[in-house]
């Protein structure tokens, strides 16, 4: 062995140079009261195998697109009142106007009627009378852009207005995964169907169980704590904020304390 030779032990890693570093520095700032899903136009299949590369998406939920509107002023409010703070440290008066009125709680049009029996009468679609439907297969370009407007709404919807974009493709990688996963289920829940009863009212119902959601109640429940009852704890906050604020404008009187010192 010659004397300008490396030793090598044996199982060492090899070490690679590296001659950059990626670049994950890079912002994606979310303006929390636009933030909703693009839409696309739509595109038709002329072949059978050929992927969709535009689609075109429903609005977002209102009762979302809500609590995104109470937690942008949140998040302006406290910097306001930070400012007054120091303005009052100052000797200033902060100003009175410089608050907005709390977003009002839109209109949601509700999709069903409800009686005294609290019967909701069936939609009957092809999908639901069994009958067979064409899906449509989208891209893989399409499927990003679509998880990546869904996982900014997530972040928008629990207060977050900015996020390297490193974190928002792992999150993507993330949902991606899950969305396989809950398809393979269907995909095997739909095989034992064929095969045998599985048991359960429908295989959506058991692929929601075995996976812990607690089947469509579970999913119902979730809705109805993290969705609805969350815009009153939202609205309370903005609330708070604004009687704050009010508050810094009362002047305050010197104390006779205060005015045998001086």
């Amino acid at each position: 062995m010659s004397t300008n030779e490396v030793r090598k032990l044996w199982g060492e890693i090899p070490k690679e140079e590296i001659n950059f570093a990626p670049d994950v520095s890079a912002d994606i700032e979310m303006a929390m009261n636009n933030i909703r899903p693009l839409e696309y136009d739509n595109c038709t299949l002329t072949n059978n195998s050929q992927k969709i590369e535009y689609v075109s998406l429903e609005p977002t939920d209102p009762l979302v697109s809500y609590a995104i509107t109470l937690h942008k002023y949140i998040n302006d409010m406290s910097d306001m009142i930070r400012v007054a703070e120091l303005a009052i440290e100052s000797d200033l008066i902060p100003p009175e106007d410089a608050t907005s009125p709390i977003p009002e709680m839109p209109d949601i049009v509700r999709k069903h009627t409800r009686n005294n029996l609290n019967y909701i009468p069936k939609d009957f679609t092809a999908f639901s009378l069994g009958q067979c439907v064409e899906v449509p297969e989208l891209s893989k370009a399409a499927v990003r852009q679509l998880l990546s407007k869904c996982v900014a709404t997530l972040f928008a919807h629990i207060g977050f207005e900015t996020s390297h974009q490193s974190v928002l493709d792992v999150l993507i990688d993330v949902v991606d995964a899950f969305f396989k996963k809950i398809t393979f289920h269907l995909k095997l829940a739909e095989e034992d169907e064929e095969r045998d009863s599985c048991g359960f009212p429908h295989t959506i119902e058991r692929v929601l169980t075995e996976l812990g959601f607690g089947g469509m109640r579970g999913l119902h429940d979730y809705y109805q704590t993290r969705i609805v009852k969350y815009i009153t704890i939202l609205q309370k906050r903005c609330e708070e904020l604004n009687k704050h604020y009010k508050t810094l404008l009362i002047p305050k009187s010197i104390s006779p304390v205060n005015k045998l010192s001086q």
